[in-house]
């Protein structure tokens, strides 16, 4: 079997220790904190704090049951149920779990086990344990006995049911827990070694199963005794493979010795990869290798941007460690120093006494669990340094291996301040990453500090990078003949210094590198050093040193397929290469030259050939896609290098994100357009072999339509070609539960007509996974379409209410209720009660960012009560209170000021933040929104109205001429007279 998956699996926890008409077991309340510090323990646990529920002691039957089915619901891999309290009988023998107010002669007050059996077998966990710690628990195992129907397709692999004691025996509890689950804990906590009753070597088990876990406590209880009674002998029962059933990782377990010949080593001969996805400073230093290891003092001292600069580490540090909980996001171009920064920060913090992770991205770790253990495992604070932070945010297809900064926001933050731990966030981003608008997402967490960029100070550290990694360069040539051929940008410098210095050592030519710049540093390089190898360029351009594009051609196409195994982006390269008239056999010369360029490395954490540094896959990318003399876009060799990323659905999706990054930056200076016209052109033309590979595999071709998707060029080629590009992976995986981010991208984007065959996928999906929480996702565009029959609308508007009633504390259901909040064909009865959702998810997330898509539907609705329409507006006041003076506040305060009922004191608030926001924006395009408000507001005192007007003079002074400014000038007109 195998490993239990943390975030599908479910597990319900509850103990009772004080009782009306039963004696007291205060041991009982030191089980659960015991028992669950083991399970979710990061390091051998399978499930997460954030899938367990923990019942209150006085839970009632009714909250127990509905916890369970719940659970049961929701879970897909392991369902775990645990009690632990008094059992008593029912009138027909069955097993009664006792609550707080249980008694002999009330046995409704108690928990019938039967139903919590019934409840664990409706669900649809391929596997599933219950734990019972109480008197004559031997009852429960009629559950392990209990058959299944073998032509279910759902059919579970095993369930087990582990008990106390017999059916006739009673438990016994100390004052540190009780007997049997102390034992249970110490088995978990310790793990096994030596012979199985199976005859398995436990050292060499690396998970605990069901089977060994009940052994393990057989044995350590065998002829105990307790207050001088004999302690009772657990029991077990199972059904399938429940014995099999793996609970946690096992301490115990010794990893076997790796062969002498490939110890360390993988078939790369580079490092064997490790899978830590969370380490400290230290570790994550040491990992560093090729370029990065320039990025510590010892090979390269840091160069600071100035004392006062708000980037200079010190002041990073000091405002990270004074505004509690308020993460710093640092903004820069790549090469810019962003993580080198992020570095110096965390030596500071260490040596004042902080502790400090590193997150990387690695999409088969659980970040967020990882992190939560880490942060809380001690009372000391904390510095969370995410550097490219874009690269490890949250997708629900991730199973749980992304960082979910709605958790570190909700969950982390609030329980590290519970228990007094500081916890600091530092992460960083390209600038063209936050154009597209991304930084609302980020504004509950992080203030962003832009990078010192100037040409002087990038002249500076360049300088720097060669005095210091290239003295004997200098002191042959001179700082400026050095400076010359390095370049100014710090990245290319660094990258250069280190080369050139080798060569001089060497004694290798170096005069043919000098003054015979194309524009760009690196192109020079790379033509350069090709040339040092012997490696060919274009005879016809030598004067100029063009590097031939037969060469660069596949190496554009290797780095754009990165990161990868080698014979991936071999296959990537080779590709390109065919379209090209190219005089190689193949690309394999190309990846091993820039492997012994240092320019692709493998990396540590996975094994896989990655860049150096995200500027070397740019820069060749654009010595492609650009023109050399122009730098127009260039279709033909374009075109060749997008061929090359047919080889496989992972390709396809690594290709989208490298070139997206690319086009970022090229916006920055308005050379996007024209390249993102030939993308898109290609795509279209290859609509149907961008098709057969994505349905190649589920999970690669759902990655790399995810990544489509959110690349204008690409993902406009295919909404015009939706069949041919999305259609053959959804006719085969769209029952697939990573199917709801392309179901969701169609539903929004693609036109109604073609819109609407998809909705029969997006029911059939519904129907399989409409209980999880990414159905919201599916939801949400199923209800704001209203030009499909009514009886599906009714149905969508069934599902979304039912998915709410389980959901609806989670921070998803705000794309199902804002959604709701628009529909205009509610009765009153669906009305109330989707209101009183909305304002129930307001109450608990009204704070964050994204409150605002439940906002503006909900104050724009003309159906609310008077007590509905006040308590909307008092939410809508405090999230302005914290998010009033950004742009899309708009959202907010446009239908805020527009109701009438709000009393006079929210009138008022709401005039002044309209007021304060127009502060702040009043010369942007959307202003007139807010003006047009206030100047037909009735409510204005004349203080507020004088300053409205002069808003609205300093908008018209730049948009006399628009069809908006024709109604202020006439509502201006009006309001002075």
């Amino acid at each position: 079997m195998t490993e239990p998956q943390a975030r599908s699996s479910r597990a319900v926890l509850f103990g009772v220790h004080a009782f009306t008409d039963f004696p007291s077991l205060d041991g009982v309340s030191r089980n659960i904190p015991a028992l669950l510090a083991q399970l979710t323990d990061p390091e051998v646990g399978a499930l997460s704090e954030e899938t367990c529920v923990v019942l209150p002691a006085h839970s009632g039957q009714a909250c127990v049951l509905d916890a369970v089915c719940q659970a049961g619901e929701e879970a897909d891999d392991l369902l775990l149920v645990y009690y632990a309290g008094h059992g008593h009988f029912d009138r027909g023998g069955g097993l009664l779990l006792a609550t707080e107010t249980s008694s002999r002669t009330r046995l409704h007050r108690s928990v019938p086990y039967e139903a919590i059996r019934e409840c664990v077998e409706l669900s649809r966990a391929r596997r599933k344990v219950v734990i019972v710690d109480c008197c004559y628990s031997g009852l429960a195992l009629r559950m392990g006995e209990a058959s299944t129907d073998a032509a279910d397709p759902l059919a579970i692999e095993g369930a087990c049911v582990l008990t106390s004691a017999a059916e006739t025996e009673r438990s016994l509890c100390l004052a540190e827990g009780s007997v049997f689950t102390l034992a249970l804990v110490d088995v978990l906590r310790d793990g096994l070694k030596g012979v199985l009753p199976d005859g398995r070597q436990g050292h060499e088990q690396t998970h605990l199963r069901t089977v060994d876990v009940f052994a393990g406590i057989r044995d350590r209880l065998a002829g105990r005794i307790v207050d001088d009674l004999p302690v009772p002998e657990p029991r077990i029962a199972t059904r399938g493979d429940g014995h099999k059933i793996p609970l946690v990782r096992n301490r115990a377990f010794t990893k076997p010795p790796a062969p002498a010949d490939a110890a360390l080593k993988n078939l790369s001969g580079q490092p064997a990869p490790n899978r830590l996805a969370l380490v400290d400073q230290q570790t994550f230093v040491d990992g560093l290798a090729g370029y990065r290891k320039s990025l510590t003092p010892e090979y390269l001292p840091f160069v600071s941007p100035g004392p006062s600069h708000a980037a200079e580490p010190h002041q990073l540090f000091c405002r990270l460690r004074d505004h509690d909980e308020r993460g710093v996001l640092l903004v820069g171009a790549a090469g810019a120093g962003k993580t080198r920064t992020s570095m110096e920060v965390g030596w500071i913090a260490l040596r004042e006494g902080w502790r400090v992770f590193h997150v990387i991205p690695e999409r088969e770790s659980s970040l967020t669990i990882r992190l939560t253990a880490a942060v809380l495992s001690e009372n000391s604070p904390v510095l969370i340094v995410i550097d490219y932070l874009n690269e490890v945010l949250s997708d629900e297809e991730d199973d749980g291996g992304q960082l979910d900064l709605a958790a570190l926001h909700h969950l982390l933050l609030p329980e590290a301040r519970r228990m007094n731990i500081q916890v600091a966030l530092l992460a960083s981003v390209r600038r063209g990453w936050l154009r597209k608008g991304l930084r609302v997402q980020l504004h509950d967490l992080f203030d962003e500090v832009e990078l010192r960029q100037d040409e002087g100070f990038q002249r500076l550290v360049a300088d720097h990078a060669v005095t210091t990694m290239a003295p004997t360069l200098v002191a042959r040539l001179g700082m400026e003949r050095s400076r010359e051929m390095v370049g100014h940008r710090p990245t290319i410098a660094v990258l250069m210094a280190r080369e050139l210095e080798n060569r001089v050592l060497q004694g290798l030519p170096i005069t043919d590198l000098t003054g015979l710049r194309t524009g760009s540093a690196l192109w020079s390089w790379v033509r350069g050093a090709l040339e040092a190898d012997d490696l060919p360029v274009d005879a016809s351009r030598r004067t100029a040193f063009a590097l031939s594009p037969d060469w660069l051609m596949p190496a554009a196409a290797a780095v754009a397929a990165c990161p990868q195994e080698k014979a991936d982006v071999i296959a990537a390269a080779n590709a390109a290469v065919a379209r090209t008239s190219s005089r190689l056999q193949g690309a394999d010369d190309v990846v091993t030259t820039l492997i012994g360029l240092g320019w692709l490395v493998y990396e540590e954490s996975s094994g896989l050939l990655n860049t150096v540094h995200d500027v070397v896959c740019d820069q060749l990318i654009e010595s492609i896609v650009l023109s050399t003399r122009d730098r127009t876009a260039n279709p033909e060799r374009t075109h060749a290098l997008l061929t090359g990323c047919l080889t496989s659905p992972r390709t396809v999706g690594l290709y989208t994100t490298n070139l997206t990054r690319l086009l970022n930056d090229l916006a920055l200076d308005n050379r996007a357009e024209a390249v993102s016209a030939v993308i898109e052109e290609w795509g279209a033309d290859n609509a149907n072999a961008l098709g057969d590979v994505l349905r190649r595999d589920s999970e690669a071709g759902g990655y790399a339509l995810e990544a489509i998707s959110s690349m204008p060029p690409w993902s406009n080629a295919a909404l015009h070609n939706w069949q041919e590009v999305v259609g053959p992976w959804l006719k085969e995986f769209g029952d697939r539960i990573n199917a709801y981010h392309v179901l969701r991208w169609g539903l929004s984007d693609l036109p109604s007509d073609r819109a609407l065959l998809l909705v029969p996928v997006a029911l059939r999906w519904v129907e399989a996974h409409g209980w999880r929480r990414e159905a919201s996702h599916v939801l949400g565009p199923l209800l704001r379409r209203t030009d499909h029959a009514v009886e599906v609308q009714e149905l969508v508007l069934r599902k979304a209410m039912g998915w709410l009633r389980r959901n609806g504390g989670l921070l998803e259901a705000g794309f199902v209720l804002s959604s709701l909040m628009d529909r205009t064909n509610l009765t009153d009865d669906q009305t109330r009660r989707a209101v009183a959702r909305a304002l129930g998810w307001l109450q608990h997330h009204g704070s964050v960012w994204a409150a605002h898509m439940v906002l503006r539907p909900l104050l724009r609705r003309g159906d609310l009560t008077e007590k509905e329409t006040r308590r909307a507006a008092s939410l809508a006041l405090s999230w302005l209170e914290s998010h009033g003076t950004e742009p899309p506040a708009t959202y907010v305060l446009c239908p805020l000021l527009a109701r009438p009922e709000p009393d006079e004191s929210q009138t008022r608030r709401a005039i002044e933040l309209a007021l304060r926001w127009l502060d702040k924006n009043a010369a942007r395009d959307e202003a007139h929104f807010i003006l047009r408000a206030l100047l037909e507001h009735p409510g204005l005192t004349d203080h507020a109205l004088d300053r409205a007007a002069d808003f609205t003079d300093q908008w018209l002074e730049q948009r006399s001429a628009t069809d908006e400014a024709g109604f202020l000038i006439r509502r201006l007109a009006s309001v002075r007279t």
